[in-house]
């Protein structure tokens, strides 16, 4: 593609070549990431390998990486989403994604589910996070290849929800092809991967919502209620379907 979008509209189009060139520029990078007992300090992690792409979506393409000594996933955010974020926060997304990622990663009883956020990388020309690398199928996928949905799988995501809620997280945009099942000792369990959503009541979508807000009509948490209650329409994730991966 050669419109005048230049590398943008590459991207924006899902040219790979693109995404992959970026990927290669943070080899040998030293992501930032919070170390145990800083607090909210970010100190240099490791060096970062990077390995061929696993994944592509609406927002990132994943590729499969190293940092100190462990597997993990590299997630390389597409032009579009960098611009958008930037426009709303004034945090980098793969910052703003990478500290909502320990926010719910240290929030009692999560840690089971959430993917461990292990750093992230903001340059001029790309933004990145890195995370532990996780083994399993969508939500999504996983429920057509069996026929049915994964048993027990949504009662854990209620738990996650109520969770979250008590520990002051919002907006967790959960959606079949957002939650990860994954095997853990012999049980079926959803494991969550991506946290670049800023909560609707930090930037409510018209005044309507704000006014709804302010008055108790909405609360907090009703955004996520809603979306569970809406899991299982998957007709609502055709337009998100990007070769069988959403990230």
């Amino acid at each position: 593609m050669t419109t005048a979008g230049g590398a943008d509209a590459w991207a924006e189009a899902g040219d790979r070549a693109w995404a992959d060139a970026r990927a290669e520029r943070l080899r040998g990078s030293r992501p930032l990431g919070f170390a145990p007992g800083t607090g909210d300090a970010l100190e240099e992690r490791g060096s970062l390998e990077v390995g061929p792409r696993i994944a592509r979506g609406l927002v990132t393409t994943v590729y499969r990486a190293r940092l100190e000594g462990r597997d993990a996933a590299l997630k390389v955010f597409r032009p579009r989403s960098v611009r958008r974020h930037a426009g709303r926060h004034e945090l980098d997304i793969a910052e703003f994604e990478y500290r909502r990622n320990v926010a719910f990663h240290v929030a009692p009883g999560l840690a089971r589910y959430v993917a461990e956020p292990l750093g992230f990388v903001t340059r001029r020309t790309v933004s990145a996070v890195v995370q532990e690398l996780l083994a399993g199928e969508s939500y999504y996928a996983a429920t057509l290849r069996r026929g049915a949905a994964p048993p027990g799988v949504f009662d854990h995501l209620e738990r996650i929800v109520r969770r979250a809620h008590a520990a002051g997280l919002y907006d967790l945009d959960l959606h079949a092809l957002n939650v990860l099942v994954v095997d853990d000792g012999g049980e079926d369990i959803p494991r969550l991967f991506d946290f670049n959503r800023i909560p609707f009541y930090e930037r409510p979508r018209n005044p309507l919502e704000a006014l709804a807000l302010r008055l108790g009509v909405l609360d907090r948490g009703s955004r996520d209620r809603r979306k569970l209650r809406q899991f299982h329409d998957f007709g609502r994730l055709d337009h998100r379907i990007t070769g069988g991966s959403s990230t």
